[in-house]
């Protein structure tokens, strides 16, 4: 440590990464000594006007208040108070705009000033020396000093004698272009100055107090020399000049220069034995302990050619920028109104906002003396932003991630550290208003930290309610057990009975009794039982279900119904035969016969359906037949077969003589073969019909009928004997295909009952047949006759 001192001693200086070289413009300032601003006719004093806690009102609408009296009071260290910078009343306590980039409302006392200027009575002063650190911390703090270099952090916060201070850094760089309150202050009270540094050094006792000023400043840098050297015990305080850069009066970066430290992040210079205070705030130390004034006043630059006369005042602590403009003769040319430097400054849309304690400079431009802002361009990606940087961000992807809103980026890129010195907006070719970009992102991650704050303290608070939830619901439950046990225990102890073995052996004889009862069903309940399982095993063995039944009773039904018409018509034609004419009478009774043929037809066109599906003509007969077991098939053929020949049967009893004919019929299936024969009457008795028609009214217009072509009957019968050839054929075809994608053991059966049936078959059709000639023969004789 011993050699960092004296490498100090002899002058050494240290580099920080960037910084930029913008044109000065102090001297315009600085021909002129300090003067005082006039009362102006009202303040509007913020209540809050530094980093930390805002105080308690003290005084109420309607107060007469005098100069130096507390507005506010102060109940900790990071809650400095305001006070009357003149005699007045208070009008007003009201939210005003504040002094900030977002002008955002603000807590502020109005006051009417009575320009009288009276002052509370004045207090003796302190004897440093003779007070400890805490009791100055105290004065210091109760005196409304804070730090007045641009950040406003409570000064009494930092003086604290628990830590070990090796340096004691007073920056006087004042390195912002146009500013020059520093610069005149020193000049004019390099003597209070030296004064306020001797009380620091009293509280926190540093190895080595560093003046750090810029070598722009040579007049300001003589007199605090010369101080030094009138003033006793401050052999210990060095001047030390820096070559003019911006930013050097950044805290990091004079560290940095003047001791070789870097501050990391999160990290304060108090940790690294650093203490650091502006010049500005050690003039007001002094004149709080010393001549016991509170921080009314202070020294703000008024420069800009829309000044006349830049120049430094001492302007009262509420002061409207407007008022200080009108009273300075501001020639109303001005581009803009800059609150600050042209660098960290920021602009004000209109003159109605008021001065603070950290307000250094009222910047009044004329039109192109300085940069005049403009519709930023699209970032080109120079990447000059980030050579400038003297905290070593990377502002161009702070600039992306400031416009998306990343919160997580952001903070990821450090947009904490920025402080907000303005180099990358200098430098920066496209106009891009970075430095305005980052204020607004700072906010949105406060806010965005201090939900997660928020979040984690509910969170914490969820998981401790729960588990005292939990620790709760496990003492009832314990109390529950102890104070069932002891029930038990008497119960016991009183009746020789285990009420809860009691219990359990009551529940075991329900249940048992309970599936006692579900053993011994009704008997109705067990036969429906049986019946389902029988019904659902014979449909697995392939036995007809119930559609099969219904569609066979349907088919009886039918048939009977059919009969029983035939028979209707048979009576009726006997009466008509007697009292008709015989021709007459042949129609009709041909007519009735159609009907009833008709009928029978459909009987078995139904009774077909329940065995296999069959087309309903003769040139549909190539569909192919539905798969089914060999037993269904058999039981629904033999059926149909029955049902065919019974009407074959009824119908032979009129006409006898049809086994005359000698024809061998074609081998078909007894189902087509019905079929086909009942067509081949139904056609052959609608020709009879036609043919009766024709008879009846041949009888009664008196002429003789004409006969009919034996050759046609003989056709129509070849034609019928054709058909059912076609038919039988059509259903060999259906079942061999039935035959190849059934089962092999399904196949088997079906060839069993096939070969059984082949003869009765063959007798069926010759027997179809031959009824289909003997009907074509006998029609052609009642046409002959």
């Amino acid at each position: 440590m011993l050699s960092l001192i004296e490498q100090i001693k002899r002058g050494k200086l240290w580099q920080y990464f960037g910084g930029v070289h913008p044109q000065q413009n102090k001297s315009q300032s600085t021909s002129l000594a300090i003067s005082a601003a006039p009362i102006p006719d009202h303040l509007i004093i913020p209540v809050k006007q530094h980093i930390g806690v805002a105080g308690q009102l003290l005084v109420a609408v309607g107060d007469r208040v005098l100069k130096g009296q507390a507005l506010t009071s102060s109940n900790s260290l990071m809650s400095v108070p305001v006070h009357a910078p003149t005699s007045g009343v208070i009008e007003e306590v009201a939210l005003f705009p504040s002094t900030q980039p977002s002008a955002a409302p603000e807590l502020a006392i109005k006051l009417v000033a009575d320009h009288l200027d009276d002052a509370i009575a004045p207090l003796p002063a302190l004897d440093y020396l003779q007070l400890t650190t805490a009791q100055l911390q105290q004065h210091i703090s109760a005196a409304g000093v804070a730090g007045m270099g641009g950040a406003g952090f409570p000064t009494a916060v930092k003086l604290d004698a628990k830590q070990t201070i090796n340096f004691l850094i007073i920056n006087a760089a004042e390195c912002e272009p146009y500013i020059t309150s520093d610069d005149i202050l020193m000049r004019e009270h390099a003597m209070e100055i030296i004064e306020g540094i001797k009380i620091l050094k009293h509280m926190i006792k540093p190895a080595i107090t560093i003046i750090g000023i810029e070598d722009n400043k040579p007049e300001a840098a003589q007199a605090l020399n010369d101080a030094i050297n009138t003033v006793s015990d401050a052999t210990d305080i060095i001047v030390q000049t820096v070559p003019t850069k911006y930013p050097n009066g950044g805290e990091k970066q004079l560290i940095k220069l003047l001791t070789g430290k870097e501050i990391v992040k999160g990290q304060l210079p108090t940790q690294s034995g650093i203490v650091m205070q502006n010049v500005g705030t050690v003039y007001a130390i002094q004149q709080a302990v010393i001549d016991r004034q509170p921080l009314i006043s202070r020294i703000v630059t008024l420069t800009g050619k829309a000044f006349p006369q830049p120049r430094n005042v001492r302007a009262l602590i509420g002061t409207q920028i407007g008022d200080l403009m009108q009273q300075y003769h501001s020639n109303g040319h001005a581009a803009a109104i800059i609150y600050g430097g042209p660098m960290m400054g920021f602009t004000l849309p209109h003159g109605q906002f008021s001065l603070t304690k950290t307000g250094n400079c009222i910047l009044l431009p004329e039109q192109g003396e300085i940069p005049q802002l403009r519709e930023a361009d699209a970032c080109i990606r120079c990447g000059e932003c980030a050579e400038v940087c003297p905290v070593d961000l990377l502002p161009q992807q702070l600039h992306w991630y400031s416009k998306s809103g990343d919160v997580k980026k952001l903070t990821e890129y450090n947009l904490m550290d920025c402080i907000e010195c303005g180099a990358c907006s200098f430098v920066c070719p496209s106009q891009i208003p970075l430095v305005h970009q980052y204020r607004i992102a700072k906010v949105e991650v406060r806010e965005h930290a201090a939900e997660q704050a928020a979040a984690a303290v509910a969170k914490d608070r969820f998981e401790k309610r729960n588990a005292r939830l939990a620790i709760e619901k496990q003492q009832r439950e314990l109390k529950q057990q102890e104070a069932a046990k002891k029930r038990r225990e008497t119960a016991t102890a009183t009746t020789g009975i285990d009420p809860v073995q009691a219990a359990l052996e009551r529940i075991n004889k329900a249940k048992q009794a309970e599936q006692q009862a579900g053993k011994e069903p009704t008997a109705a309940i067990s036969d429906a039982i049986a019946r389902a399982k029988a019904k659902k095993v014979a449909m697995q063995q392939g036995e007809p279900d119930n559609t099969d039944v219904i569609a066979q009773r349907k088919a009886r039904k039918a048939a009977a119904l059919a009969r029983k018409q035939q028979a209707d018509a048979d009576d009726d034609a006997k009466p008509a035969a007697s009292t008709q004419k015989p021709a007459v009478a042949a129609a009709i009774a041909r007519a009735k016969a159609k009907q009833a043929a008709i009928a029978r037809a459909k009987a078995k066109q139904a009774a077909t359906v329940v065995a296999v599906p069959e087309a309903k003509t003769d040139t549909e007969s190539t569909a192919i037949a539905q798969p089914m077991d060999a037993k269904k098939a058999a039981i629904a053929a033999a059926i149909a077969r029955a049902k065919a020949k019974q009407a074959a049967a009824q119908q032979s009893t009129s006409d006898t003589s049809t086994a005359e004919s000698g024809a061998s019929p074609q081998p078909v299936d007894a189902k087509k073969a019905a079929v086909a024969a009942a067509i081949a009457r139904a056609k052959a008795k609608q020709a009879a019909a036609q043919q009766g028609a024709s008879d009846k009214s041949t009888a009664e217009s008196g002429a003789s009928p004409q006969p009919v072509d034996a050759k046609k009957a003989a056709i129509a019968a070849a034609i019928a004997r054709a058909k059912a050839k076609k038919a039988a054929q059509a259903s060999t075809s259906a079942t061999a295909k039935v035959n190849i994608t059934a089962q092999p053991e399904i196949v088997t059966v079906q060839h069993a009952v096939a070969k059984n049936e082949t003869s009765v078959d063959d007798k069926k059709a010759a027997i179809a047949a031959a009824i289909a000639k003997a009907k074509a023969k006998k029609l052609a004789q009642f046409g002959d006759k």
